[in-house]
């Protein structure tokens, strides 16, 4: 099928008939379906596996007798499974593809969050909440990163911004329907709900997703393939001829031994790791924070969400400075302000400086896992995405420092200031690894593809 969609025949399936001038894109670009369902599980995932807490925590806590310590616990351990399934899931994304695994992670969260709710024993709180993280690392995550960057060069930033949008939305939506569903339903039936919507991406998935655009007689971003696929991906300025895409294509360009040995992988990871320490720390407690200074339970969660609804836009507005400008500068100038942001929140007695911390950091803390896939496709990429982010990733496991940071803060001076400082230095050291990363020189890629 290289040269396009071929003419309908007599006795071809009424799918099929159907299907071909879907994929070609009657309306708009097919990858932009890609990008819709890549939204949609990332809001599904990052919002049941993190923000819907929020909601479920006290309720949970009234009913089964749990303190709050126990069900962070449950974060803590769901997280670290969630991070270790990223490499396994990057590793299976290479061989088969993004929709097998977005079906079969679908199915396993929706129906760990509905039992998770259900149960009265911690530890099988514990054991659900895992299963619900590695079902939610199988859709979300690298999977579907790791789908739109299939289909975009050009426009990489935007589509990646989008998709990652649905990770901030999901802060300030899901929180919310979870708390109404529980006030009219119920833990258990708002539980059901949630799983049930969840479980929605399985035929979703199965129905709209595609692995690559070559396999569709299209090239990246819109174009259509000629006859003859010619060079298309630019890594580091080096042209790369690749075969035509099929699942199953992996690619070993970046061994690990290979990525040891680039400084980029290192700083790469590490600013992303410390941004994150301070991303995680304050929207895992802000709610608790607005709390504190003098906000109502209601009032607190709406700011809360605000500010989760304000990330959402800066995943894709930093997404497309990224496609306009020096991706490098843009992260750096992203990081700065990320500091600034946090910056603001030290002045807690001031209407002007709370708003402009929302605005701000909410703005600029949205962007960080929006670029983050953005320069590793960048640096390393694109048909070996999923091969270097699986690597990569390794290193967010530190953001469950940031966890600890808030609490210790709180415990130890009664305040989040403390942590809040701690973050400040950690995105100034990261602006600095970013400002200071060079992209491994085409040589190094010529002298390896030799071996």
């Amino acid at each position: 099928m290289h040269g396009g969609f071929e003419k309908v025949q007599s006795g071809t399936s009424l799918w099929t008939a159907i299907e071909k001038p879907i994929l070609k894109g009657m309306f708009v670009y097919y990858g932009w379906y890609i990008v819709g369902v890549a939204f949609f599980a990332n809001f599904m995932s990052v919002g049941t596996g993190f923000y819907a807490l929020n909601a479920f925590m006290e309720p949970l806590c009234q009913l089964r007798g749990w303190t709050r310590t126990d069900i962070n616990l449950a974060l803590v351990i769901g997280t670290l499974f969630g991070f270790s399934c990223q490499f396994i899931y990057g590793t299976i994304v290479m061989y088969t593809g993004v929709r097998a695994l977005m079906v079969f992670g679908s199915l396993v969260g929706g129906m760990a969050f509905i039992f998770m709710a259900r149960v009265e024993a911690l530890w099988q709180f514990y054991f659900f909440y895992i299963l619900l993280f590695i079902g939610n690392g199988a859709y979300g995550g690298i999977v579907s990163a790791t789908a739109v960057n299939n289909w975009f060069v050009l426009k990489r930033g935007k589509a990646m911004g989008f998709a990652a949008a649905g990770i901030s939305f999901s802060g300030a939506i899901l929180p919310m329907i979870a708390m109404i569903a529980i006030i009219r339903s119920g833990v258990d039936g708002a539980a059901l709900v949630i799983g049930l919507s969840v479980m929605l991406m399985a035929p979703l998935a199965w129905f709209v997703m595609r692995e690559w655009p070559e396999e569709m007689g299209m090239l990246p971003d819109g174009g259509i393939a000629e006859p003859e696929f010619p060079c298309r991906t630019k890594v580091t300025g080096a042209e790369i001829c690749n075969p035509i895409k099929k699942a199953g294509n992996a690619c070993d360009s970046w061994p690990f031994g290979m990525l040891m040995r680039t400084g980029a992988f290192w700083k790469l990871g590490l600013s992303y790791a410390m941004l994150m320490v301070g991303t995680v720390g304050v929207m895992s407690q802000l709610k608790p924070r607005f709390t504190d200074i003098g906000f109502s339970s209601l009032h607190a969660m709406i700011l809360m969400s605000v500010t989760a609804l304000i990330g959402s836009a800066g995943k894709y507005f930093w997404g497309a400075f990224c496609d306009r400008f020096e991706p490098k500068k843009v992260v750096v100038l992203m990081s700065l302000a990320n500091a600034a942001g946090l910056s603001l929140a030290l002045y807690q007695d001031s209407m002007i400086f709370l708003i402009l911390f929302i605005v701000v950091f909410g703005f600029t803390m949205g962007g960080i896992m929006s670029t983050y896939s953005i320069m590793v496709a960048i640096f390393f990429g694109r048909d070996c995405f999923p091969s270097v982010l699986r690597y990569i990733s390794i290193f967010l496991i530190m953001q469950l420092a940031g966890y600890l940071i808030a609490g210790q803060s709180h415990d130890q001076t009664g305040s989040y200031d403390l942590a809040y400082m701690i973050y400040i230095g950690l995105d100034l050291l990261a602006a600095v690894l970013l400002g200071t990363m060079k992209p491994p020189g085409a040589a190094v890629i010529s002298s390896h593809s030799s071996d």
